[in-house]
């Protein structure tokens, strides 16, 4: 047995003494490399409620917590929304401060909220499971497969649950939307639309040099949150966290050009002045690029009640937006 599943079971062992898991069972998925390690259900037997299960992929255990919303009955397809927390946290927080579960019981999706790979920090990060990140650039010297981890993700929720294909989603926080950044462009095939707050497209780790994500293959509808006093992903680009970060600009020009959308935004600015809205549409399959900028706005959730008052909702906002923009 080698040792990364020797840690894999270890790790087991430390989590299911505070998180109690039942039916545990172990089988291969599709991917010969990787194994699921999770509780398995027929799509007929699952309720509405809260979930958190466990999976092996590429001999790595990972965790996650699924929401199902209220009026779940299998009997019609309904959307995803995989939600991804930001570098240095985990699952709980994003559930927390998004608050997507209330708009998943509201409008009918299932909202993932997946663990990122452990980053090892100390025992008390080890037992409560609160440093997890994201492989969203290859220059960041992590070979976990987090791209793997999504893409089993999204296979493994559309066999235990009756998911509509053409709305696949994805959100994220900080590193959260780093990933969903990557992922939209390594995922255009699969996933309808994304929705990034406060990420980036690309930059460099110290002094590695610069990573950008990969051309997408396919048009991807993208709605992007960034805050102009953000201090950890600077809005103009630059370094910060030991980080040289590409701007918002740069993130926002390369789907505005991928998309083909019209490369003159339409521009609305709400009456304060604090919230500017800058839409490129005419996108190849009905695409289109939106950007929210919250002038006073920091690294932060927009509208949760964890972070000061905003006039926007940023959750809210994310979901009309994917409603709107189902694969095409």
């Amino acid at each position: 047995m080698n040792k990364k599943l020797i840690g894999v079971l270890t790790c087991l062992l430390l989590i299911a003494t505070v998180f109690p898991v039942t039916g545990i069972i172990i089988d291969k998925n599709h991917h010969e490399s990787s194994t699921r390690l999770c509780t398995k259900y027929e799509k007929s037997s699952l309720s509405p409620g809260d979930y958190f299960r466990f999976i092996i992929v590429d001999e790595r255990l990972r965790s996650y917590r699924f929401h199902i919303p209220l009026g779940y009955n299998n009997e019609t397809a309904i959307p995803i929304v995989f939600s991804l927390h930001g570098h240095g946290a985990n699952a709980w927080d994003m559930r927390r401060y998004t608050e997507f579960d209330d708009k998943s019981d509201e409008e009918g999706f299932v909202v993932v909220y997946p663990n990122g790979h452990f980053i090892y920090k100390g025992i008390i990060e080890l037992l409560l499971g609160l440093w997890y990140g994201w492989n969203f650039w290859e220059n960041q010297n992590y070979d976990a497969d987090d791209v793997g981890y999504i893409r089993t993700l999204i296979e493994y929720f559309q066999e235990i649950l009756n998911i509509n294909a053409s709305r696949m989603y994805i959100t994220g926080g900080s590193g959260g939307a780093c990933m969903a950044y990557r992922l939209g462009a390594e995922l255009s095939d699969e996933i309808a639309a994304i929705a990034p707050l406060a990420g980036s497209i690309g930059g460099a780790w110290g002094y590695t040099p610069h990573y950008m994500i990969p051309t997408p293959s396919n048009p991807l509808p993208v709605v992007v949150f960034h805050g102009m006093q953000d201090l950890h992903v600077p809005y103009f680009g630059g370094w910060a966290d030991g980080v040289d970060w590409m701007s918002v600009d740069e993130s926002i020009s390369f789907w505005v050009v991928h998309n083909m959308c019209n490369p003159i935004p339409e521009i609305e600015t709400s009456e304060s002045g604090n919230i500017i809205t800058k839409t490129y549409t005419g996108g190849s399959n009905g695409s289109e690029v939106v950007l929210y900028t919250v002038v006073n706005g920091g690294h932060e959730w927009f509208g949760s009640p964890y972070f000061p008052p905003c006039e926007i909702s940023a959750t809210d906002l994310i979901w009309d937006f994917f409603e709107q923009h189902p694969k095409q």
